[in-house]
């Protein structure tokens, strides 16, 4: 599968066994935790693909030991529970993965949890890296727009005229037009 790496983290031996060595079949590179501690100190030194946590592990709260691995971009978290309340549900809700994996663990339940989670985490990763694309964009856009407007006002001349002057400076000193908009917006702005 592609090496993807997860982390299996449960308190009981027999579980975190049964539950990694599905996985390992399945090609997947597979790391184990007997508690909050440990998970953290795993999915901080490896990074994995995902995290699939009992919800009832020693240590830290499961809970907030999946929002630190979250908010911290180490991973996304997928739990593993028998009790399924309308307390998990809302907790659920604010995870990055809508999922979770009821006990006892089904080979082929496991198996589609993980496929859909590694896909969904694939495509919110590849839709993150986008929107971040299009902020620096936008924010060299109105960098650009600004620096045009104060050659426009310092030298008099049209916005096709500022921006022909900071194209040609960005290519006279070998620089993105960005850094040159930069550059005159701090001096001038």
């Amino acid at each position: 599968m592609d090496n993807y790496k997860i982390v299996v983290a449960d308190s009981d031996s027999k579980n975190r066994e049964m539950i990694s060595e599905l996985l390992k079949r399945r090609g997947y590179l597979v790391y184990q935790a007997s508690d909050s501690g440990g998970v953290l100190r795993t999915s901080r030194s490896i990074f994995p693909h995902l995290v699939i946590m009992d919800f009832n592990l020693l240590g830290i709260n499961a809970y907030k030991t999946a929002r630190i691995i979250e908010d911290d971009k180490v991973s996304s978290v997928v739990f593993i529970t028998n009790n399924l309340d309308s307390a998990f549900y809302d907790k659920l809700k604010n995870m990055n993965i809508f999922a979770y994996i009821i006990k006892p663990v089904k080979s082929e339940q496991l198996y589609q949890i993980v496929e859909f989670s590694i896909n969904n985490i694939i495509k919110v990763s590849s839709l993150q890296d986008r929107i971040k694309e299009l902020e620096v964009t936008l924010e060299n856009r109105k960098k650009l727009d600004k620096a045009k407007g104060i050659i426009m006002k310092k030298i008099n001349v049209s916005e096709d005229v500022a921006y022909k002057f900071l194209r040609k400076k960005s290519m006279d000193m070998c620089i993105p037009i960005d850094k040159v908009a930069e550059k005159i917006i701090k001096k001038y702005g």
